[in-house]
């Protein structure tokens, strides 16, 4: 994606729909147990951008506390889970991460990392050669013989 591409996505009844024109920090699989249990699913995959190039151009997403440091937002009326918000640290960057399959194209990003792994169910491999690690991106370095 180049810095001057406008991508656009919104809920699945498209009633909120977002635009960013920036480069994402990163863009990954989730499988923590907040992501599985908000999404229904096993893992949810992420672009993370920051909170101030995020524009809502119809509607607005309603948000839930999920942690004690982390907000979901949804549409209000079909109930897409759109986003995650995690609380801002003084002094650095906001980030907003836009759930990617809610992107108008979501095969414009390539994931980059997997997140979480420790609570990753079982029953679904990772075998790709993406980095792996076990809790949040910074809380570690990749687990022991991966990349």
């Amino acid at each position: 994606m180049g810095q001057q591409t406008i991508l656009e996505g919104g809920c699945q009844c498209g009633a909120v729909r977002y635009r960013i024109a920036t480069q994402p920090r990163w863009v990954g699989h989730c499988h923590c147990r907040m992501c599985q249990k908000a999404h229904g699913a096993p893992m949810v995959s992420w672009v993370a951008v920051p909170a101030a190039d995020v524009i809502f151009v119809k509607g607005a997403l309603k948000y839930y506390r999920s942690s004690e440091k982390t907000g979901r937002g949804f549409c209000p009326e079909c109930g897409t889970p759109v986003a995650c918000v995690p609380d801002a640290t003084p002094g650095k960057t906001a980030w907003f991460d836009l759930a990617l399959a809610t992107f108008d194209d979501p095969t414009t990003f390539t994931p980059m990392m997997h997140v979480w792994c420790d609570s990753a169910m079982p029953w679904l491999p990772i075998n790709d050669h993406l980095p792996r690690f076990g809790r949040g991106l910074e809380a570690e370095e990749p687990q022991a013989g991966e990349k």
